[in-house]
């Protein structure tokens, strides 16, 4: 049996989601992008696990994006269904905070997945691009996303012509969040979301990140009415008042998510 192209495992409360091809610099195929989605959804609908962390196999690469050798392949088949759809990227498929942890290259999908997520961790050699233009396609995620988080000079540098960028640059245009020494990114990642996962109350963190992520990519108005409603929810929480409690105990609170 062949190893499966998205890995999933749990530790505590924390989901890792590893793309697994290695041989292919972890390139999106159709397997990949179906199985990838799969997996952040069931890390979504599981009320045990907190926070998320994606990696990536191998030592050269993050992703080195689509898998351009299939995508012809499968082109001159039929199509390019089920090519070019990471959820994450198009919507908050949900309000836990996912953590990318990234070594090698980071080109064009896998950058897309990267900007994805909440925090990028970013091993010191890592190198960012998205290589669209030189191959006569143009990116559409990725310029969305940059606009919101950096600006038109800044995302417009990146986006053309598409040279490979460093972690000094990534992390001076505030895309990358953490760094880490060559061979250690997933276990800082990992680290990072441990403490989320812990010292914080899960259901507090999800209200945050969905009234940011809302006021960023939507509007005031529906970024309000979010948190509002988590506020509301938050109010009748087990986890508020293990929160009040831990608080006047002098102790660390024992979130549960409820």
């Amino acid at each position: 049996m062949s190893d499966p192209v998205i890995r999933f495992e749990v530790e505590g409360s924390v989901a890792l989601i590893e793309l697994n091809r290695p041989e292919a610099l972890n390139t999106f195929d159709k397997a990949m992008y179906r199985d990838f989605n799969v997996a952040i959804r069931r890390f979504a609908e599981d009320d045990r696990l907190f926070v998320a962390v994606i990696a990536a196999a191998g030592d050269r690469a993050f992703s080195a994006g689509v898998d351009l050798k299939a995508l012809d392949r499968d082109m001159k088949a039929g199509g390019m269904e089920g090519y070019g759809i990471v959820e994450i990227a198009d919507e908050m498929v949900t309000s836990k905070p996912i953590i990318a942890a990234v070594h090698g290259h980071c080109v064009g999908e896998g950058l897309n997945v990267a900007l994805a997520c909440d925090l990028i961790v970013a091993e010191e050699t890592a190198r960012f691009s998205v290589p669209e233009p030189k191959v006569g396609v143009a990116a559409v995620d990725i310029p969305l996303k940059l606009a919101k988080k950096v600006g038109y000079g800044a995302a417009f540098s990146l986006l053309v012509p598409g040279e490979p960028r460093d972690v000094d640059w990534m992390q001076g245009a505030g895309l990358v969040h953490a760094r880490a020494p060559a061979g250690e990114v997933r276990d800082v990642a990992m680290a990072l979301a441990t403490r989320i996962a812990n010292e914080a109350g899960p259901l507090a963190i999800r209200a945050t990140k969905e009234t940011l992520w809302r006021a960023v990519f939507e509007d005031q108005t529906s970024a309000r009415k979010a948190g509002l409603d988590w506020r509301e929810r938050i109010l009748t929480s087990e986890d508020f008042a293990e929160g009040r409690r831990a608080f006047l105990e002098k102790r660390e609170p024992r979130f549960k998510g409820n």
